[in-house]
């Protein structure tokens, strides 16, 4: 299994502790080599301000598990409307697709992007369907893809799309995804 840098460690916990390991930095810095010290801290730091930035954005995690399990909860119809729709607010055309591949094919820019959100209820996405989605990108002549799950991806999953033009997107990103509707005053949610 590939090793994860510093940077996905951190981006997982609370920024709050990435703020504390700048100033944990600084400190023995300013101690060891006081003239490096700043420079050394400083990447946490705006590592810190990007993360509160997107942890605040995202909501409280409780928050952000209520909505997955909504998003779970929710039938097929209503979710391929969502994701239809969020995608529609980002400025793309969005067309359903009879494909066995893919549900959408999102256009932009003269750039199509292939979604394939069928599997949102599964606890866990494996590489299969994340390798059909890329055959059908290459078929497609598509400049990217994007596979969604109110689950996981399994580490085969990961592990193929490192390198590739896919975006796996799951857990916060998801929720995230589905807020840009909600702020529009839809309401998809179950509250």
């Amino acid at each position: 299994m590939a090793r994860e840098s510093l940077f996905h460690i951190l981006s997982r916990q609370p920024w709050w502790l990435t703020l504390l390991l700048a100033v944990l930095i600084f400190g023995v810095m300013q101690f060891v080599f006081p003239p490096i010290a700043p420079f050394v801290a400083l990447p946490f730091a705006a590592l810190a301000v990007y993360l509160a930035f997107r942890q605040l954005r995202a909501g409280p995690s409780a928050n952000v598990e209520e909505r997955l399990a909504a998003l779970r909860a929710m039938p097929w119809e209503n979710f391929s409307l969502v994701v239809g729709e969020a995608y529609r607010r980002q400025g793309y055309s969005v067309e359903s697709s009879n494909s066995a591949a893919f549900d959408f094919q999102l256009a932009k820019k003269g750039q199509i992007t292939l979604v394939q959100c069928r599997r949102w209820k599964v606890n866990q996405v494996g590489d299969a369907p994340v390798r059909e989605l890329v055959n059908a990108m290459e078929k497609q002549d598509a400049f990217n893809c994007i596979c969604i799950t109110a689950g996981a991806f399994s580490a085969n999953a990961r592990d193929f799309a490192r390198g590739k033009p896919i975006t796996l997107l799951n857990d916060a990103a998801l929720v995230e995804l589905a807020r840009t509707i909600e702020k529009k005053r839809w309401r998809w949610f179950s509250r």
